[in-house]
């Protein structure tokens, strides 16, 4: 699943992603993909789908996440790209979010994550109907 919406996502962009490169743009693309994907695979399998990285790195990109989605909109957009995908391939295939991680510690972390996300994109939402709203008052 995570090799086609990989292929999804780099169409619906126009470009393939580089594993190597450090570019904001290919980094933003792996932290999306990584974090849509997990609620779906394990770390270990998403680095291999991403280019051969370890599971530490995909740990990593689990912690960016908020922070990305405060600091840089594009990254809000490619996240959603990816989710929106990831969904949809999920959904298609009939498979649901794996939620047994081990423990409930892990279970609540998932849960927090996609809490703070989501009021996260609320926040972005707000700014950007507001920026529409003044646009629309100085035209």
């Amino acid at each position: 699943m995570m090799t086609e919406c990989k292929v999804e996502y780099e169409k619906l962009n126009g470009y393939e992603i580089d594993a190597e490169s450090r570019l904001q743009h290919y980094v933003q693309d792996r932290v999306a993909l990584a974090n849509a994907w997990r609620p779906y695979a394990t770390y270990r399998s998403i680095g291999e789908v991403l280019g051969g990285f370890d599971h530490s790195t995909i740990v990593h990109y689990a912690k960016e996440h908020e922070g990305m989605l405060k600091a840089y909109p594009s990254y809000g957009k490619k996240f959603n790209d990816a989710l929106s995908i990831t969904r949809d391939l999920a959904k298609k295939m009939g498979m649901a979010p794996q939620l047994k991680h081990g423990s409930h510690r892990h279970l609540r972390q998932e849960l927090m994550i996609v809490e703070n996300t989501i009021k996260n994109l609320r926040q972005l939402s707000r700014k950007i109907q507001l920026k529409l709203a003044d646009e629309r008052g100085i035209s």
